[in-house]
């Protein structure tokens, strides 16, 4: 079982992910232990351990978070799903007024729990991330689509962006590189 090490301190997403993924790739078996000075590249890979289903352990020591990934023998790290990706990059759809957009998101992201097949993944990037936030008016939609097997990301950059990192209520934080993986995988992307 190999052993091996990166040092991420002062990366920035999406680099920390893409360098820990690289590693992994070179060994069938394994621990890598990742070090970052970022509750976001923490977070991306712990997400990223929950993705690709590694074992996941970390501690803090003086504001470095020390990540212990293990991969083990057999692991392919997942594959194609049958099922779309749905990257919402606003909090209304489409253009023209917001009061229609508000209202025409709301029904797109209920009409969701009512179809099938239900996509796998929701994406929420840019002013997106405001609709799985607190106060958002669609959290218990997006409560219903969670409980029927779809993945909810929002992506850690934006929430920063936004200053909405501590108001996240309903899914996980994502990166870049985990939403390229998750649309390349994908039969098909919706983007709205």
């Amino acid at each position: 079982m190999e052993q091996k090490e990166l040092n991420a301190i002062g990366w920035q997403c999406p680099k920390p992910i893409i360098e820990t993924k690289k590693i992994l790739d070179s060994f069938t078996e394994g621990i890598l232990t990742v070090r970052v000075d970022n509750a976001v590249a923490f977070n991306n890979l712990r997400s990223f351990a929950e993705d690709k289903g590694l074992g996941f352990s970390s501690e803090e020591e003086n504001d470095i978070y020390v990540v212990h990934l293990q991969k083990t023998a057999g692991h392919d790290g997942g594959g194609v799903s049958g099922r779309p990706v749905v990257v919402v990059s606003s909090d209304k759809f489409g253009k023209g007024s917001d009061v229609l957009g508000e209202n025409l998101m709301k029904s797109y992201l209920y009409s969701l729990t009512e179809v099938n097949p239900k996509p796998q993944s929701l994406i929420f990037v840019n002013s997106g991330v405001f609709l799985a936030c607190q106060d958002s008016a669609v959290l218990d939609t997006l409560a219903t689509l969670e409980e029927q097997g779809v993945e909810i990301f929002a992506c850690g950059a934006c929430l920063n962006f936004y200053d909405l990192s501590e108001r996240l209520a309903i899914g996980k934080v994502g990166n870049m590189y985990m939403f390229v993986e998750k649309m390349n995988n994908a039969a098909n992307c919706i983007f709205i």
